[in-house]
């Protein structure tokens, strides 16, 4: 396994961390930026969310590929391909002049944000010096950007126009890839042995319980994935319509009260980074499998209530839904893990962000459709408690779950 001689890991894995971030502001800038599209081209907003569809399944199915690849050639170039090819997309797509070329647009960058996850991630464990604390920074940055897309879409939108809100990002992300690349002939590798006994079974299942087990967990990461995604494409919707009376009360006009709808966007997502620490914290004391389920029963309540809740009381559903939605990925990721031996854990993963990102995108096309069929937010909500139910009936239904920790804080 390569490793980063001397100060070069703290260089290179702020790189990547950096790039985390570009990751989740390119890949969600659109569903704000929708809403200004819908004003000047003759389509719905769901229509214009459906463009989005193919991109957003690409982005998690071609992450399998990316990691083989990864893995077969090189991963440092992996990830200056996928910063210099999602940069050049970016900045393609906002020249967009029509849906199909703002589609075919929003499919490359799909492609080429593919790569950063299952890449990233194992180039974050293969050159960290203390893996904890810098998969935690590498986190803490993925949730900055999701937390911050809304934001800087509606801001670049509001003093330069919506394109601005795909140049910008993409010169950014094609900045990095250079800077990325230039720096790889400042760094020393070496070779490091693993000496850790790996675990080499399927925890002593038999075959049909291992097939019982991995049918249940695929069910509920991909609920998970749907519930995720749902709820956050849905967000500069949600936020946009509730605080319409707000805006009119404050006498603004259209982009300042998108620009407040996307910075209560942001907000809400913001708070998911303190879910991933209460979910890693009671994933490490308690069964994951307890935090899984105990997640999604409060999630279940908020999601009922919000139905009839408007204005300010739903953002603060919104805030701990969030909450707990992200809690719930530290538990995930434990439980995964504990069924699987060491060295299935990279394909464990990458077939994890395909069933979750992938499958999960379709939550774009059910948000289209119940926002241009329906009025309110009943069956969007509704959708969000079906799922929450799914998740909560297939954990229950899973084995026992220990703690799993190789430091003593650790369950993986």
């Amino acid at each position: 396994m390569l490793q980063v001689k001397s100060g070069s890991p703290n260089q290179a894995i702020r790189l990547v961390n950096y790039g985390h971030f570009l990751n989740h502001v390119i890949m969600l800038i659109y569903p704000t930026i929708a809403l200004t599209i819908s004003e000047v081209w003759p389509h719905s907003y769901g229509e214009l969310l459906s463009a989005f569809f193919v991109g957003s399944m690409i982005y998690g199915i071609a992450a399998y590929p990316a990691a083989w690849i990864s893995d077969r050639w090189n991963a440092w170039y992996m990830l200056v391909i996928y910063l210099i090819g999602t940069g050049m997309a970016a900045i393609a797509t906002g020249f967009a002049a029509n849906l199909l070329q703002m589609f075919i647009g929003l499919s490359i960058i799909g492609l080429f944000a593919s790569i950063y996850h299952p890449v990233g991630t194992a180039f974050v464990v293969r050159h960290a010096e203390n893996r904890a604390k810098e998969l935690g920074k590498n986190g803490a940055w993925g949730t900055a950007g999701l937390a911050s897309a809304s934001l800087i879409a509606a801001g670049l939108t509001f003093l330069f126009g919506w394109r601005a809100a795909f140049l910008l990002p993409g010169i950014a992300s094609l900045l990095l890839g250079i800077v990325f690349l230039m720096s790889k002939s400042n760094l020393a590798l070496t070779t490091r042995e693993q000496t850790k006994k790996k675990q080499t079974s399927f925890r002593d299942l038999t075959t049909p319980e291992l097939i019982r087990v991995m049918s249940i967990l695929t069910i509920t990461v991909l609920a998970v994935g749907l519930f995720t995604q749902a709820f956050t494409i849905g967000l500069p919707k949600l936020y946009d319509s509730t605080l319409k009376h707000f805006i009119v009360l404050l006498n603004l006009d259209t982009f300042q009260g998108k620009l407040i709808s996307a910075a209560f966007v942001s907000m809400v997502i913001f708070f998911g980074s303190f879910g991933q620490i209460i979910g890693g914290n009671l994933s490490s004391l308690w069964s994951p499998k307890n935090v899984y389920i105990g997640m999604f029963l409060f999630v279940l309540p908020l999601v009922f209530i919000s139905i009839k809740t408007e204005g300010v009381g739903l953002i603060i559903t919104g805030a701990f839904i969030m909450i707990a939605v992200t809690g719930c990925l530290p538990a995930e990721n434990c439980i995964l893990v504990n069924f699987v031996p060491e060295d299935w854990h990279a394909r464990l993963f990458s077939i994890k962000f395909v069933i979750g990102l992938g499958g999960g995108s379709a939550a774009v096309l059910v948000n289209g459709y119940i926002f241009d069929q329906t009025i309110g937010f009943f069956w969007f909500f509704g959708f969000l408690g079906v799922l929450a139910t799914i998740v909560i009936i297939g954990a229950v239904l899973l084995p026992p779950v220990k703690v799993h920790r190789r430091d003593g804080k650790q369950c993986f």
